[in-house]
């Protein structure tokens, strides 16, 4: 059977979290279904349990195991390995509805889309509290991709969305914090179609151990070189567009309190 979508699973120690992800993925009512691990060199428990369901789901699941370089340059192996014509991300720690891929697909081949975006469940550990929220008012298989641009929630979300593969010809993900938001707004202002399926199909599981959510990690300064990637790279078309998200972005870290540290920063980019 052709391989219609490959699912990339970048994993770095998430051996609480794994087999919830995994066990989503083998839920899905898409059969022409692949999904590439990437142990990115754990050190916990989480290689076994790629092992294991790569022995009993071979037809599957592949992993990749590599020395740690990071969730961009894990998924940037999982991206050279896929056989999909399509291809979808989910993190390790969060997971996805059965209908996902399915839905995506049948809506990429119908609309001609190279980008199809869906949905976020956020699920916050700490409050045990859920939300969702619409990315657009309305669905549509012909979004506009300046409305997205400026006005759609989750826009530099990787998970949430689904990609020809022509999409991945001259990106790759960096060795970052927030790697995606540093090509996700230039990709989709090179886009010709974007379709939006109004239904949460990912769950983002927010907690103590999210990258983003530590904010005493340094690495959190490479916000300022996403940010200034995504308005230097994007289309002239779509350049206004995207500084717009910038700035409205910026807004939010201003009254952010893990990100008092970088104000002067932050001030001077504006």
């Amino acid at each position: 059977m052709q391989v219609q979508v490959s699912v990339i699973v970048a994993a770095y120690n998430e051996e609480h979290w794994l087999r919830r992800c995994l066990t989503s993925l083998k839920k899905q009512i898409l059969a022409a279904l692949e999904v590439i691990i990437v142990d990115d060199g754990s050190t916990d428990g989480t290689a076994t349990i790629c092992d294991q369901y790569c022995a009993r789901w071979p037809h599957l699941f592949r992993v990749i195991h590599q020395r740690n370089q990071g969730q961009g340059p894990a998924r940037n192996a999982g991206i050279t390995a896929a056989h999909g014509r399509y291809l979808g991300f989910v993190d390790a720690d969060d997971w996805v509805e059965p209908t996902m891929y399915a839905t995506l697909v049948a809506t990429a081949e119908r609309s001609h889309a190279q980008i199809v975006v869906c949905d976020v469940r956020k699920i916050y550990a700490a409050t045990h509290r859920t939300t969702s929220l619409l990315s657009l008012p309305d669905a549509t298989e012909h979004v506009a991709i300046a409305t997205y641009l400026k006005y759609g929630l989750n826009n530099a979300y990787s998970g949430n969305k689904l990609y020809a593969r022509s999409c991945w010809q001259k990106y790759r993900y960096q060795r970052m914090v927030y790697e995606d938001l540093d090509i996700l707004l230039d990709m989709l202002s090179y886009c010709e179609r974007v379709a939006y399926v109004q239904q949460p199909f990912y769950n983002y599981y927010k907690h103590a151990g999210s990258t983003t959510l530590d904010y005493t990690n340094p690495r959190l300064f490479d916000i300022m070189t996403a940010y200034q990637d995504a308005i230097e790279h994007a289309k002239v078309t779509y350049q206004d567009a995207v500084t717009y998200c910038v700035a409205k972005r910026i807004l939010i870290n201003l009254a952010t309190p893990g990100f008092a540290d970088y104000l002067a920063e932050f001030i001077e980019l504006i």
